[in-house]
């Protein structure tokens, strides 16, 4: 007898026909273009959002894609393309890897995760301190994750493979609920101690004397109108006031990070283009 396959959804469609190929086909292309084009709707849109947000400019694109980029600071403004590239090859890319080859895949998710791991504890991306420290943490926890699946996977294949041996002999666990109890135990230790240092970051950051506001308790985003350079200009008597105005200046960029404010010995490069500022 000639066996013959019908799609689950749709009983009508045999599978291997033109119609079941056609579907299948526009399938792959919805399952590629989902994660690629989102990357690169991601990435064009924080490049284009590059000029304005270096000046601290505010434009329609700029306050549209806040989302993307308004947890970081501006040097790492593209850091969610990254983290959204992280997230595809995780859940996604290492699928590709064969089903046989299932070891290979934790290998690779686990590497991902060790270079991600070490890359985000040592540039620390986001504006806010705790923000960093909750985001090492989070990373930490999923690569024990991945190497508690390692040890697993290699426990069970030297069981299944060498008949008579002992996992423990290489791995130092003689059950799989060893492996379990331990990570449970390492993945326990790692949240307290990063959360531990998420409120002690986060205290030593509010003891800091900043402007910050009622409602978020954060210091305030600044931005700067279409066709403006600077927040303020620090207009005084060049003989009596030049030294006042310095130190009035270097407290407000203590108390506003960020601010950008002119001071005509810092900034001005030609006497003569004076009045060109002010305007």
């Amino acid at each position: 007898l000639e066996q013959v396959s019908y799609m689950r959804q749709d009983a009508s469609v045999e599978c291997g026909t033109d119609d079941h190929d056609s579907i299948k086909n526009l399938a792959i292309g919805f399952i590629v273009l989902w994660p690629a084009g989102s990357l690169v709707l991601f990435t064009s849109l924080l490049a284009a959002c590059y000029k304005p947000l270096k000046k601290k400019t505010r434009t329609a694109l700029t306050r549209a894609t806040r989302f993307l980029h308004r947890e970081y600071v501006l040097t790492y403004y593209w850091w969610e393309a990254l983290e959204l590239a992280r997230k595809l090859v995780l859940t996604g890319a290492v699928l590709l890897i064969p089903e046989e080859r299932a070891f290979l895949r934790l290998v690779v998710a686990t590497l991902v995760c060790v270079c991600y791991s070490v890359v985000i504890a040592i540039v620390r991306p986001y504006i806010r301190v705790e923000d960093d420290v909750l985001a090492v943490a989070t990373s930490l926890v999923l690569l024990l994750f991945f190497l508690g699946a390692n040890w697993t996977t290699v426990f069970l294949g030297i069981e299944e493979r060498y008949q008579g041996a002992n996992p423990a002999d290489v791995l130092g666990f003689g059950s799989l609920n060893g492996i379990v109890d331990t990570m449970i135990v390492l993945v326990v230790f790692a949240l307290v101690v990063f959360l531990i240092g998420a409120v002690v970051a986060a205290r030593r950051v509010a003891k800091v004397p900043t402007v910050r506001l009622v409602s978020t308790k954060q210091p305030p985003e600044l931005s700067i109108g279409m066709g403006l350079t600077w927040h303020l200009f620090n207009s005084h008597i060049w003989s009596t006031g030049q030294d006042a105005v310095k130190v009035i200046k270097g407290e407000l960029l203590q108390l506003l990070p960020g601010v950008k404010i002119f001071l005509d010995v810092d900034d001005l490069e030609d006497i003569g283009a004076l009045e060109e500022y002010i305007q």
